[in-house]
């Protein structure tokens, strides 16, 4: 299998309150993304071919009708 040169997918920040986390000792953070089951391809080439490399990190911002699409439904309560 050839290598990529890039690797594109959609992802976006989870609702949580570690989805970013910045290094104690101010030596990093590290960063969690969602990834939709439609890209979870792009996940399984990341981790063949970027595992223990270090990867060049671009975001770019789709426009508000794509950014929508990834947002998540509220938790709904079980009796409703």
């Amino acid at each position: 299998m050839d290598e990529p040169t890039r690797i594109t997918f959609a992802a976006s920040l989870p609702p949580i309150t570690s989805a970013i986390s910045l290094d104690g000792n101010g030596d990093g953070a590290r960063m969690k993304l969602d990834v939709p089951a439609s890209d979870v391809g792009a996940m399984l080439l990341l981790q063949h071919h970027g595992a223990g490399r270090v990867l060049r990190v671009t975001i770019e911002f789709e426009g508000e009708t794509n950014q929508k699409r990834y947002q998540r439904e509220p938790k709904r309560n079980k009796t409703e």
